[in-house]
This record gives C-alpha cells, structure tokens and sequence, in this order.
C-alpha cells in the first residue's frame, strides 16, 4: 500500500503488510483501509480530522523554512510532518481532533483544550517522540513515549479525560 506525502491510509487501525502474510490477508487488509478511508470522508467521523490535517499541512507549510517566526525558529522537517499526520490517522474514529502548532525547536504540537485547567499538548519529534503534557483538574500529567504507528492507551485516555464532561 502506499502512502501518500499528504496523508495517511489507516495504517494504525490495519497495519501494512510487508510480504508475511497470505494473498487472502493481503485483500482483506486493503479491504479495510479502503472501508476505514470511506468513513473518515463522512461529516461524522471524519470532518474534525479532515479539519486538523488541513491545519496540520498549513502550519508545516508556513514552518518549513528556518527563521519562520522571526525569532531564528527551526524548521519543521518533513519527518515531524510524517509523523503528526501519522498521529492524527491514529486517533480512533469519532475522536475530537486536536488543533495544530509549530514549536521553535522544529517540532509540531498537537493540543486539546477543553479549559485552562484541562488541556493537552502533544510534542512530535523528529525522533518519532511523543512528550506529552496534561492539566486535568487539580492533576498533572506528563512524560514521553515512542510512537509507532498507534498511540499510546495512555494518551489516548489523557484525550477521553481532557475531553470529558
């Protein structure tokens, strides 16, 4: 399957296949990417996304070039762009999307807000890094963790927390 520059099949829902697996496996894991990509055109599942990726690709256009801020900021490097946008097909269906920013150190930032007291920042590294920060409540949460290919259910509880009533 290949990858678009611009965005992502599911490939965090249904994994690529890489030659391991039979014919069979093969077309029922394109089936689903296939079944996946149709939902996430539709207004209910796929509009918040759809929303962030353009955000996503606006911001990185605007933050590739170094100095982008006036203030000697590194450019976003197409591997964070990859990354982010990998982040972003990772979040289950239905999930509220994050809005997008550029860090001056070149990496991207992912972040729910819900109030000043609960809110949450995704840093994307180059790496393949996620740093992550989260007010909830009273609460604090932080630390890093590794992306590969799905997020964390770590993260994605900080989400449903953040985001919560």
């Amino acid at each position: 399957m290949s990858l678009a520059i611009m965005d992502r099949s599911a490939t965090a829902l249904f994994p690529p296949t890489s030659g391991f697996f039979s014919p069979t496996a093969n077309f029922v894991h394109e089936q689903n990417s296939s079944w996946i990509d149709r939902i996430r055109e539709t207004n209910v599942f796929g509009s918040e996304r759809n929303l962030a990726m353009d955000e996503l690709r606006q911001t990185y256009e605007e933050c590739r070039t170094p100095n982008w801020d006036g203030f000697d900021a590194q450019a976003v490097v197409d591997e964070v762009f990859f990354v982010a946008s990998e982040v972003l097909d990772s979040l289950p269906l239905g999930m509220r999307a994050p809005t997008v920013a550029a860090e001056p150190d070149g990496h991207l930032t992912l972040e729910w807000y819900r109030s000043p007291s609960r809110t949450l920042s995704l840093s994307i590294s180059p790496s393949r890094d996620i740093h992550y920060a989260a007010l909830l409540g009273a609460r604090k949460a932080y630390g890093s963790e590794p992306f590969y290919e799905a997020l964390s259910s770590t993260i994605v509880d900080l989400i449903n927390q953040v985001m919560s009533e």
